[in-house]
């Protein structure tokens, strides 16, 4: 456990390494791999998978591991892209043959996300939290979500740096760019990720903790943001199933996403809503 994350900031030094609060760990770098998730009429939700850099590798082996289960399991390759909306969704074909992709219908993809979340949740040290507000305006959210990683990032005594799930500029897997299609899809990531960029560089410079400008990551190419991605989609249909009264009752939240995301309960903050903490 690391000091902030719950409660181990309140402790003095002996008590942290009685609790495992290890004071060793309060000054290390975090990763914080970022995806959002919401609609367009009740607000947006942003999750954040929090890996402290010396856990970093431990934290990729043991999603990786779950790339090889359902790749036994079902026939989806370690490189087919895990976006949650199209997973459970039933859109795309994900397996190797049209025989494995048949039989990938809607139990076998909630299956598929259980056993990832279930791979990370058991054999890796990281913890995750979601921040959600009534603002549809993403920038608005991310601007709110970055001041609760400052908040968080100043009471563990550490740095932070944001990846965010986003364009790099990069073409289609296996795409040869030409201009003038590189450049204008390196055009279109900066102009992009502008508004993100700013929520960075209006911190205070002298006291800010999360570093650097927002590191857009596309996550056909980065497989903790296709983490990040299942765990996000996952608490929003939480939130919906527990708070209707925020969501409305349009719909029904998909189980499937729930059932996988409850794997990670030992990761959420002890004072947060099933991992959410709701700013409105």
């Amino acid at each position: 456990m690391w000091a902030g994350f719950p409660g181990c900031n309140l402790l003095g030094p002996a008590n942290r390494r009685a609790t495992g609060c290890d004071v060793r760990h309060t000054r290390g770098v975090h990763l914080c791999y970022v995806d959002d998730s919401g609609d367009s009429k009740h607000g947006v939700t942003l999750t954040g998978l929090l890996v402290e850099d010396a856990h970093w590798s431990t934290v990729l082996n043991a999603w990786l591991g779950g790339r090889r289960a359902i790749h036994r399991e079902f026939g989806v390759p370690k490189t087919a892209e895990l976006h949650a909306t199209k997973l459970f969704k039933g859109r795309g074909e994900y397996c190797e043959t049209i025989k494995q992709n048949a039989r990938f219908g809607t139990s076998s993809r909630a299956a598929a996300a259980r056993i990832m979340l279930s791979a990370l949740a058991k054999h890796a040290q990281f913890e995750v939290f979601t921040i959600g507000v009534s603002d549809v305006s993403k920038p608005v959210a991310y601007a709110r979500f970055i001041a609760w990683l400052e908040d968080w990032a100043d009471r563990a005594d550490t740095q932070v740096m944001v990846m965010y799930d986003g364009q790099q500029g990069l073409g289609d897997p296996g795409e040869e760019l030409t201009a003038p299609r590189d450049r204008e899809l390196w055009e279109t990531a900066l102009r992009d990720a502008a508004p993100y960029r700013e929520v960075h560089r209006a911190l205070e410079i002298g006291q800010r903790r999360v570093i650097e400008d927002v590191v857009m990551q596309d996550s056909r190419y980065s497989q903790l943001i296709q983490a990040a991605d299942l765990i996000a989609y996952g608490a929003y249909q939480k939130h919906r199933q527990e708070h209707p009264d925020i969501w409305g009752s349009k719909g029904k939240p998909v189980e499937g996403a729930i059932v996988a995301y409850m794997q990670l309960a030992t990761r959420w903050a002890a004072e947060s809503d099933f991992g959410v903490h709701w700013l409105d």
